[in-house]
């Protein structure tokens, strides 16, 4: 399997066995947004393929992005709780679909999200805005939507502008792209009652080994970046 031409496609997921469904509901809020509607874990790892795909945990560091491509939050380190959970399934499903060159390692960032929509907190889904992350590849996989509205997920070109492709992702699908060739978005969801509602999703980037975003070097580029800014 491969991408398109337009550099993505859709997977249906492997299906997740009840506990790690259930670390869904033990998430800790993340701090860095300015809001309380997410909720994350974090974890980096390094895929091989050696007749099947194997994922390595590495020591557990900062989640960190560049100044460029997040202007929210990038240009720090960020400390987050790591995973409780195996996702190997899913990436080996995530690794086939963008057709990874078994014959190279890659350096993996995993995150397991909540974003919620409740009265008194908005379902801010992505409030970075358009963008794309500095990656080589990008996976996001939803595994459950609950009593929302809203959560489009969105392709545009590089630079942002009119969507050219849009979809709605619906538990146990994934959309799996080539994040050099173009911005990503999901909108805000809504809840549909005043019960409140739920997005549960994954967000997978993907590097080759040498060009990972992971280590010392790497995050004192990111600080780096920052500082940059700011002069």
């Amino acid at each position: 399997m491969a991408l398109n031409a337009q550099g993505f496609t859709i997977i249906d997921t492997p299906e997740l066995d009840e506990f790690t469904l259930s670390q869904f509901e033990n998430l800790p809020l993340d701090p860095y947004t300015g809001s309380t509607q997410r909720y994350r874990r974090f974890s980096q790892f390094r895929l091989a393929h050696d007749g099947e795909w194997k994922l390595e945990l590495l020591p557990h560091r900062h989640f960190a992005q560049p100044r460029k491509y997040n202007d929210l939050v990038g240009g720090q380190l960020r400390t987050l709780e790591p995973l409780t959970t195996d996702p190997t399934a899913l990436i080996a499903a995530g690794a086939e679909a963008l057709g990874l060159d078994k014959d190279t390692d890659w350096q993996l960032n995993v995150h397991q999200c909540r974003v919620v929509s409740t009265l008194e907190v908005e379902g801010v889904a992505a409030p970075e805005g358009p963008h794309r992350d500095g990656h080589h590849y990008g996976i996001v996989a939803v595994t459950r939507r609950h009593n929302i509205s809203g959560g489009e997920t969105q392709l545009m070109p590089l630079g942002g502008g009119e969507p050219f492709f849009t979809t709605t992702l619906q538990d146990g699908q994934a959309i799996c792209f080539d994040d050099r060739r173009m911005f990503h978005h999901v909108t805000d969801i809504e809840h549909l009652s005043e019960d409140g509602g739920h997005r549960d999703v994954w967000l997978v980037a993907v590097n080759p080994w040498e060009h990972r975003r992971y280590g010392d070097e790497y995050e004192a580029e990111v600080l780096a970046s920052n500082s940059n800014s700011e002069a």
